[in-house]
């Protein structure tokens, strides 16, 4: 596969969040408490670089040069309890130190691509910022309805990418489908972008400049985790946005469905692994 990215020079900018998973076993209720009680599995715990930094390393293989500018890893910790046997989350914690986040300026002009990922830890809030971007705002339990797009509309975007939630939010409705309409309405919405890509989930992702509609659905795969997925796509549509490809939904969605056969970002996809997996389509 030819991806025509050799050459970008790509700037990111966002959190780093260092993602913990602790082996456990479930043993039942407390009677006095009311509580869950858990047994720590002997094993150990696995640690991962995800949010900006998982990003770099989807692209880091694809493209000339990524540069990360992001907080400290241990600044935004999330530790998750998982069931040593079936893999299910029982209890995650949450650690943010956004005192240490220091300020960040960035001329766009310096890069061929600039991605800017705000997870609403409080990182972004930090940049200094001139046009001519890629943004995505994930919207989680901790920033609900507060890291929403509408904060950066004073910007003009090279594109913008979205999940139907974060989609909702925007216009202050829910939408469980993405209709031509709805997307138009979208669009126009504050966004202040040129390209727009929004994750439909299992039903795949829709693109829209404003003129015309793409869609394409999903790549059935076995999954093992969801979990940085909406990251790989992302990524990958920025670089595709960029060279304005005429298809910008074959390979966000690719490597979006290549990275949920692993658990969150225990690995990132490459060139190898993404051809491989591209193979089993044809």
């Amino acid at each position: 596969m030819d991806f025509k990215f050799q050459d970008l020079n790509v700037a990111i900018i966002g959190e780093t969040i260092t993602d913990e998973f602790v082996p456990v076993r479930y043993q039942g209720q407390s009677m006095k408490s009311f509580c869950p009680v858990f047994e720590l599995v002997d094993g150990d715990k696995q640690i991962q670089m995800g949010g900006a930094s998982a990003i770099a390393r989807h692209l880091e293989g694809f493209v000339a040069k990524v540069e990360v500018f992001s907080n400290d890893p241990a600044d935004i910790v999330k530790t998750r309890y998982m069931d040593a046997g079936s893999g299910q989350k029982h209890l995650e914690f949450n650690h943010f130190n956004p005192k240490n986040f220091q300020d960040v300026a960035i001329d766009t002009n310096d890069y061929d691509v600039v991605i800017v990922a705000d997870f609403g830890h409080g990182f972004c809030n930090n940049v200094e910022i001139n046009d001519g971007f890629h943004l995505m705002c994930q919207t989680n339990s901790h920033n609900f309805g507060f890291n929403r797009l509408s904060k950066w509309k004073g910007k003009k975007k090279k594109s913008v990418c979205i999940d139907l939630r974060e989609a909702s939010l925007q216009i202050n409705h829910r939408i469980d489908g993405c209709t031509d309409e709805l997307l138009t309405e979208l669009y126009n919405y504050e966004l202040n972008t040129q390209d727009l890509f929004v994750t439909l989930g299992k039903k795949g992702s829709v693109y829209t400049n404003g003129e015309i509609v793409d869609r394409h659905s999903s790549f059935p795969t076995q999954i093992v985790d969801t979990i940085g997925a909406g990251d790989a796509f992302f990524g990958f549509a920025t670089l595709c946005s960029a060279l304005n490809l005429e298809s910008k939904l074959y390979l966000p969605s690719l490597a979006a469905s290549l990275s949920t056969t692993w658990l969150c970002n225990d690995k990132a996809v490459n060139p190898i692994n993404l051809a491989e997996h591209a193979d089993k389509y044809l």
